[in-house]
């Protein structure tokens, strides 16, 4: 990518490299499907995209899987510990309705997560709307490895 960081890519490049980043892995792979043959920026831009969303996907299944796995053992427990129980339910610790609040938890740990990449996203679009050519901090450059070969 050396020889496309002293070329100054057209407003068409730009635009398609911003829409790639911003509106997620489908448009990613429209816009790399139909011009990575036109231009090395929009390629790179794209790829890049979809590399990102790819990661982002990847990160937040092991959240929801994590999350999910501890809301149901924590409910189910609960349920054990309730039926098991030979006392009266006035007696059942408040403790055990720490499990029904998962869902809200769930919320609480999810949105910084998304919050952020959205923001990241933004960041990448506005930067390659401006003209840069814009690189994920320790993804661009395994990117650009990648299309290099």
């Amino acid at each position: 990518m050396t020889d496309e960081t002293s070329l100054s890519p057209t407003s068409d490049e730009r635009m398609m490299g911003a829409l790639a980043h911003f509106f997620g892995v489908i448009a990613a792979l429209i816009v790399w499907v139909t011009q990575k043959d036109k231009s090395r920026f929009v390629r790179f831009q794209a790829a890049q995209a979809m590399a990102f969303d790819f990661a982002v996907m990847l990160l937040m299944g092991v959240v929801f899987f994590c999350l999910f796995g501890a809301m149901f053992v924590g409910m189910f427990g609960t349920m054990a510990v309730t039926l098991n129980s030979s006392t009266s339910p006035e007696n059942v610790s408040p403790f055990l309705m720490f499990p029904f609040m998962f869902p809200s938890l769930m919320f609480s740990c999810i949105l910084p997560f998304s919050l952020a990449f959205l923001i990241a996203r933004i960041v990448a679009a506005a930067s390659v709307l401006s003209g840069n050519n814009f690189h994920y901090p320790f993804l661009g450059a395994k990117v650009e490895g990648f299309l290099a070969d």
